[in-house]
């Protein structure tokens, strides 16, 4: 049966960024190979549990809080896709890799980064619904207020929720509750991981994301060249596509004009699946650890 996992931390960034970063990490057989797994703009290392149960006896999983989330929430800047992708190499490097990079969303991007940045250190790259630039209006913002506002208007409730006290730890699952990505329920296992996003402050709790984190990292992915065009520089690569977006319905967050300018990829797709549950539902996370499994016996 899975173990719940334990908790590490990694120092990292050197002399110059200095961090300490919290990870999770759940065990594998002896002498499995190692999966080190990323997670988007306002989630946690938590949002992997159900992936690495199902990954149970495959290979050890490691998945990381990225500075300014979750067991990270207090470290420190600077931010941005290149300072995590140099955080996460850090990682791998105290692990003895190289090893498997999944990411998740924004952390699809930090993993492409690291393995264009720190090749020797990475075996394979999976990519779970991110990855590839998103979609933009036109004209493109230009200045860092067009781009926040671009921000909050793709986020949504996701922006909200990292400036609300919840009284309670009951209110917060009531907010998860009525998330239209959530209409089927929130399981047990989901319902433990997104309380374990809490930290308790006056009045009650919030939850353990820095939203000058979210700006920096999100203005990477909505007007940084180098990170929008990450995967026209990868070699072929799978990638795990939602059939709904961050909303639970359509249109997915990598359209289909997106799917089809890079076709040269490995394309999984997850039917009936939306950005939160590809990694959050029991059918999900199945998905995508049989994905990861695919590419351990693979090597």
């Amino acid at each position: 049966m899975p173990t719940r996992p334990e908790f590490l931390s990694f120092d990292v960034g050197g002399p110059d960024q200095p961090a300490s970063l919290g990870a999770l990490a759940w065990a594998g057989i002896s002498g499995a190979p190692t999966v080190l797994a990323v997670h988007g703009i306002t989630a946690n290392a938590w949002a992997w549990d159900p992936v690495a149960h199902h990954l149970h006896g495959a290979g050890r999983v490691v998945a990381l809080d990225l500075r300014g989330r979750g067991r990270s929430f207090e470290a420190p800047g600077p931010f941005g896709i290149r300072r995590h992708a140099d955080d996460v190499a850090d990682v791998v490097d105290r692990l003895g890799g190289p090893v498997t990079l999944v990411g998740h969303s924004m952390g699809a991007f930090v993993v492409e980064m690291t393995a264009e940045r720190h090749p020797g250190l990475v075996d394979d790259v999976i990519l779970v619904d991110g990855g590839a630039p998103l979609p933009l209006p036109q004209p493109p913002p230009a200045t860092d207020a067009e781009i926040d506002a671009l921000l909050d208007a793709s986020l949504g409730p996701a922006i909200e929720r990292l400036r609300t006290v919840w009284p309670d730890r009951v209110t917060y699952h009531a907010m998860w509750a009525q998330h239209p990505a959530y209409v089927d329920g929130i399981g047990p296992d989901l319902e433990r991981n997104l309380l374990a996003d809490l930290v308790e402050v006056d009045g009650g709790f919030r939850t353990a994301v820095d939203e000058t984190a979210v700006r920096v990292d999100g203005r990477d992915l909505l007007a940084d060249h180098e990170v929008r065009t990450l995967l026209d520089r990868r070699p072929p690569t799978t990638i795990v596509r939602a059939e709904f977006g961050l909303f639970g319905e359509p249109p997915p967050l990598i359209p289909d004009d997106v799917r089809a300018r890079y076709a040269g990829h490995r394309w999984v797709e997850a039917t009936g699946l939306n950005h939160y549950t590809v990694i959050t539902s029991p059918e999900g996370a199945a998905l995508v650890a049989d994905t990861i499994r695919s590419s351990l016996v693979a090597r």
